[in-house]
């Protein structure tokens, strides 16, 4: 079994294309959406909202709905950070170091009522608030719970649903791919072939391995006896978080190879299944990896998995 080319490895490089992925993660904010559509109409009244961001609703979190409600009000995560760290100097005279995150700021609405009613007020009333009197226009341009017109607008379902996905509520897209290449897309292909071509087959996912003192994502076949490593990853953009994966994987490889040069009788192979249209514009950690691997895949020659199974296991 041959190593792919560079060439041809970086040329194979795609989005992951899984429409019943897709649609089941654009799925997922159906009953959220819904939720705004059917409480939309008495957000305007301070008793409701407060109900609204502070309980449970149907397996939906009060965090869930306090993220959706700022959403459609066009106040970003990080614009509600700011406002709360303002609230919390100004009005509580707090001394802190650290911003609270949207989690804090969640838990915070359900227990403490003099800063939920301060947040309330500010949702609803916008500049005639004690809030809203500290805050730019352009933070509260959408801030129109009084507005029926845009109630109108927060009760129709596409609306409130472009909304909830284009700032990815259900959390970010690209993290979920990364999740499904790792977590079902590879295991699928392993189960396939030990379903249709070696029954022997077993394998471990997510396990430390001492050697290389990591969790790695695919141990074939296992802590105790392995042959085969498959690390994977996947970026839809580019970073610097894409240098530091390509520096851990040079170094795990590097140790692997001196464990190799030593014990030539139970050699290990690295695989590394890097996908993603990210990782064409990082062509210099892409080449990194590649130096780094014993072979590479990613979703347009997965079934070379096969022959390196065939070969190795």
């Amino acid at each position: 079994m041959d190593k792919l080319s560079f060439e041809d490895w970086k040329n194979s490089m795609s989005f992951m294309v899984d429409d019943d992925f897709d649609n089941s993660f654009l799925g997922t904010i159906i009953p959220l959406t819904q939720l705004i559509n059917n409480n939309c109409a008495s957000f305007s009244n301070s008793d409701n909202l407060t109900l609204f961001l502070t309980t449970n609703t149907n397996g939906i979190t009060a965090l869930k709905k306090l993220k959706a409600f700022i959403s459609v009000i066009g106040l970003s995560e990080e614009r509600l950070k700011r406002v709360v760290s303002l609230v919390r100097f100004k009005f509580f005279n707090q001394e802190f170091r650290s911003e609270w995150n949207v989690g804090q700021i969640s838990r915070a609405i359900v227990s403490n009522q003099e800063f939920r009613t301060l947040l309330i007020d500010f949702f609803i009333n916008a500049r005639n608030s004690r809030i809203g009197r500290e805050m730019p226009l352009y933070y509260m341009r959408n801030f129109k719970l009084n507005d029926q017109a845009f109630i109108n607008d927060l009760s129709q379902f596409s609306y409130v649903e472009r909304i909830l996905n284009d700032n990815e509520i259900q959390g970010k897209y690209s993290n979920q791919v990364g999740d499904y290449v790792e977590k079902k897309l590879i295991k699928k292909h392993l189960d396939n072939y030990k379903n249709t071509m070696n029954a022997d087959l077993i394998y471990e996912t997510q396990k430390e391995f001492p050697l290389l003192a990591k969790n790695l994502d695919f141990i074939i076949p296992s802590v105790d006896a392995p042959t085969i490593l498959i690390e994977s990853v996947y970026n839809i953009t580019t970073g610097s978080s894409q240098s530091k994966r390509a520096d851990q994987l040079v170094e795990l490889y590097g140790i692997l190879m001196r464990y190799n040069a030593n014990n030539r009788h139970n050699k290990i192979i690295m695989v590394n299944y890097v996908d993603g249209l990210g990782w064409v514009g990082r062509q210099n950690d892409l080449h990194r990896i590649y130096d780094a691997s014993d072979f590479v895949l990613n979703q347009s020659n997965i079934h070379l998995l096969n022959s390196i199974l065939d070969e190795y296991y």
